[in-house]
């Protein structure tokens, strides 16, 4: 089975992008968009944006269009995308991130950036974007969608966010954000979509961004390394990292396996990143597991008077990891 797969991913990795057999109709994907515009409909949204895929998500600018990431169109490529290192999004993310750019068409689709209200509530339509900004975890100012920050980046982004929240059912919002600012800005969206949900889009197309149609270079090339490689790089980055957090113990005396006191505390320091990063517990899961198992691999130990110290190195580790990861959409790795 092995065989094969490695055999097949070699195949994969040499094909270009623009002869994959892709089709977004395909389960789950398919699903999740149909999740979605029922959603749409449910709420009295008439317009259904298209999705097409791309090389990641997004929408492009001030067009009414879904991009959606190419490796979510076929099972072997989610597995390839893995182990390049990188996250796939389970059928709950996907539908989360499909509301928020759904957010985005419909600003596009019907020009609400344009609108005072709109201006007023979010801020300047056109205002400089930023691909880092430091998010502030108490402000009340912004939704919080799936635990991230991400509408406090830019105004087109709050409105997304705040769109998001109003749409996905049972998300309790007007008793979360009771008496907030969050709350006059879901209570703009309410507003305005009642107002624009029966009527024909002002845009209806516009070019889509990133085609993977149009994308001639193989898989390889995208990725830029091979799994191979990607491994070896990240074994490394993991290895140089832990020998930090667990050096080694010059004394002899009474030791814990660094993966044994990983296991030992892993309920407090996910709870811990988890919140100061404002992700899901289940994301700094899984990385939290990848370096626990390096370290056990390495056979790295804890010295007893030196647990406290891990423990603070483990949890600014993981923040680390986990914020980069959140911001960049990319794993520090080398």
């Amino acid at each position: 089975m092995r065989a094969h797969w490695k055999k097949h991913r070699s195949r994969l990795l040499a094909t270009p992008l623009n002869r994959l057999p892709l089709d977004i109709k395909a389960p789950p994907l398919s699903r999740c968009i149909k999740t979605l515009y029922h959603e749409l409909d449910a709420a009295g949204i008439r317009f259904h944006p298209r999705c097409y895929l791309s090389n990641g998500w997004g929408c492009p600018d001030l067009v009414p269009l879904i991009g959606i990431p190419f490796h979510l169109a076929r099972p072997d490529l989610m597995r390839l995308h893995r182990e390049m290192g990188y996250d796939v999004e389970d059928p709950a993310t996907v539908l989360r991130l499909l509301r928020h750019e759904a957010g985005h068409a419909l600003c596009y689709a019907y020009r609400l950036y344009l609108r005072r209200a709109w201006r007023e509530t979010f801020g300047p339509f056109h205002k400089a974007y930023v691909d880092h900004y430091i998010p502030n975890p108490f402000s009340r100012e912004h939704v919080i969608y799936g635990k991230h920050y991400y509408a406090q980046k830019h105004p087109d982004e709050d409105f997304a966010e705040a769109f998001a929240v109003w749409l996905a059912p049972r998300s309790g919002w007007r008793t979360q954000y009771a008496g907030t600012a969050a709350a006059g800005k879901i209570l703009l969206v309410d507003t305005l979509m009642k107002e624009i949900g029966s009527l024909p889009p002002l845009v209806r197309g516009g070019a889509e961004d990133c085609p993977v149609k149009e994308m001639p270079f193989t898989l390889l090339e995208f990725y830029g390394t091979s799994p191979g490689e990607h491994r070896r790089k990240a074994s490394a980055y993991m290895d140089d990292v832990l020998s930090h957090v667990f050096p080694a113990a010059k004394r002899a005396g009474k030791k814990t396996s660094a993966g044994r006191f990983m296991a030992q505390n892993e309920k407090r320091i996910i709870h811990t990143v988890a919140f100061w990063a404002g992700v899901e517990r289940r994301e700094v899961l899984v990385i939290y597991r990848r370096f626990a198992r390096r370290a056990a691999r390495l056979s790295l130990i804890t010295p007893p008077l030196r647990s406290h110290e891990a423990l603070v190195n483990l949890v600014s580790l993981m923040t680390f990891y986990i914020y980069t990861y959140v911001h960049t959409r990319k794993f520090p790795v080398c």
